[in-house]
């Protein structure tokens, strides 16, 4: 019987034979080095968005650090900036500004090609529920020596320009 991700699209289609066209996986450690970045990159501008938020009102209409729009502004800003930089960068560019400064770079995982957009907005939503639920329980469970799947049909390999003695 085939393994199958969340999405339907079976883990390992290719043939023996087919090996060569989808690289190796890359590393755990680019895999979350580029993770930590991306996500960092939203988070800043998240936080950027909304201090440029309280500092456009007045310093007696300042809001509280419980006010609704402050967070609401925070929140669209880090899922916008997600979203431009996880499916749209790597859909133009097959790397996000995270895997491009480790290394990486998104291929599908039947023939090494190019992502699709539904694919990466598959693996960006899940992505997103897997780092909010699975990861934090994973953690405070103890967590699990098992490598991140790929899923949604596409794959994270090292860039094919570096030097292979580089993890």
């Amino acid at each position: 019987m085939e393994s199958k991700d969340l999405f339907g699209v079976p883990r390992d289609r290719r043939p023996n034979q087919d090996a060569a066209l989808a690289p190796a996986p890359a590393s755990m450690g680019r895999r979350y080095g580029a993770a930590a970045i991306d996500g960092t990159i939203a988070i800043f501008c998240a936080a950027i968005s909304g201090m440029q938020y309280v500092l456009s009102l007045p310093a007696s209409d300042a809001p509280p650090l419980t006010s609704g729009n402050l967070w609401l502004r925070f929140f669209v800003a880090g899922i916008s900036v997600s979203f431009l930089n996880q499916v749209l960068l790597v859909l133009l560019f097959r790397c996000s500004m995270g895997k491009l400064l480790v290394g990486t770079r998104m291929v599908r995982l039947v023939d090494g090609g190019r992502p699709r957009l539904w694919q990466l907005l598959g693996r960006w939503i899940g992505g997103i529920a897997y780092g909010l639920t699975i990861l934090p329980l994973g953690f405070f469970l103890g967590g699990s020596e098992a490598p991140p799947l790929d899923f949604a049909g596409v794959r994270i390999v090292k860039t094919a320009g570096m030097r292979s003695g580089q993890a």
